[in-house]
């Protein structure tokens, strides 16, 4: 499902920008940018705001009823604002084989964006080398990317409670002996 296209990139990750509002996809979502040669990345930040940045939105709302209608009484909205992701780069394809590290260089800006479908998914995450990257990256809200992705995850397998032990087996060799992130995790996993 085509849901965009990159807007910035570079080899540790790419923002791009969602075709409708409000629809970018969950934190933790697997994504990947181009058709041949896709680059895999995992929803680290989805933002809505306003695409001029020197002008920020103003609220319009105060004597409505709803949400909705202030979107109705502003139709201008919706080409005004914009919904951007960011992805965290966590392997590629070479058309054959999955490969779970960094490509050599990064997608080509208006590569289209999409959703993994599941099989694409399932057969990405089987192998789960590439959290390593996204533990190790120093975002702030790395825990709960990793633990919205394995929750996505298992929810498109066969067996969820084998698949979610696996993540917290890997995730704990991943971590050494910090034992406080590791339970910090498994609470985002369950």
């Amino acid at each position: 499902m085509k849901i965009g296209e990159i807007i910035e990139s570079d080899t540790n990750g790419f923002t791009a920008r969602c075709y409708k509002l409000y629809e970018g996809p969950d934190l933790g979502c697997l994504i990947k940018a181009g058709t041949d040669n896709s680059v895999y990345g995992i929803v680290a930040h989805v933002a809505t705001l306003g695409l001029d940045p020197s002008r920020r939105p103003i609220t319009r709302g105060e004597n409505l009823e709803s949400e909705d209608e202030v979107y109705l009484r502003n139709p201008q909205l919706t080409r005004l604002l914009t919904t951007e992701i960011k992805a965290i780069t966590v392997g590629f394809s070479d058309g054959m084989e999955f490969k779970h590290y960094l490509p050599a260089s990064p997608p080509r800006l208006h590569s289209f964006v999409s959703i993994c479908g599941n099989d694409e998914w399932i057969s990405f995450s089987d192998r789960l080398y590439f959290l390593k990257s996204v533990i190790s990256s120093g975002l702030p809200q790395g825990d709960d990317i990793i633990g919205s992705f394995v929750r996505q995850t298992s929810e498109l397998v066969s067996d969820p409670v084998s698949y979610k032990l696996k993540a917290a087996r890997s995730i704990a060799k991943f971590l050494g002996g910090d034992t406080n992130r590791l339970e910090s995790i498994v609470r985002r996993i369950r």
